[in-house]
């Protein structure tokens, strides 16, 4: 009886982090935090041009890649 509970709560456990970490994998807000930080790091000389360049195209590639899977998702869910 108590290997059954065990069993059901690691389940349980393990489906509950893999939404939240979905959640953080999916979460645009932060990915735009971001952008806004290496933004301040650029305009208050922190970082260089090329620096700032560098980072804020992969903060933008990770948006469009989270915007894709999104419309993606939103396509298989409507057939």
């Amino acid at each position: 009886m108590i290997m059954f509970l065990v069993d059901d709560f690691l389940i349980w456990l393990a489906k509950e982090l893999r939404e939240i970490a979905e959640r953080e994998v999916t979460d645009e807000s932060k990915l735009k935090e971001e952008l806004l930080k290496v933004r301040t790091l650029y305009e208050t000389d922190q970082i260089s041009e090329e620096e700032y360049i560098k980072r804020e195209d992969e903060i933008l590639q990770r948006l469009e890649n989270i915007r894709k899977e999104k419309e993606a998702s939103m396509a298989s869910v409507k057939k």
